[in-house]
């Protein structure tokens, strides 16, 4: 039996882009499917500000989710209202009797 982490008491929501058909000329039609995962953990990690004739502020967050939460590079995050983008690939990680099983990966959200 799993031992609950206290650390992973955030619900987020993952935003993949599903393949559902072809338009009339051939090209492939996508949809923004959501869902929901449970016991999953946010931290912010970094900002960082460039004022190259306008400001824009990069924030990345680091998140830890269940193992096999199906979160991919294409993925997006809503957490807090806030809209994520998954910045780089998704590690999933195993441990020693299973104990610290996790996905994680950063994400980044781009302002101005």
């Amino acid at each position: 039996m799993p031992i609950d982490n206290p650390l992973r008491r955030d619900t987020i929501i993952v935003i993949d882009r599903v393949l559902v058909g072809e338009d009339d000329r051939g090209q492939d039609v996508y949809d923004d499917q959501e869902r929901e995962v449970d016991n999953c953990n946010m931290q912010p990690v970094a900002s960082t500000e460039s004022t190259d004739n306008r400001v824009q502020v990069v924030t990345r967050w680091r998140l830890a989710g269940p193992p096999g939460m199906g979160l991919t590079n294409m993925s997006k995050v809503r957490f807090r209202g806030v809209l994520y983008e998954v910045d780089g690939d998704v590690g999933e990680h195993g441990s020693f009797g299973g104990l610290m099983d996790h996905t994680e990966a950063f994400l980044k959200v781009v302002t101005g």
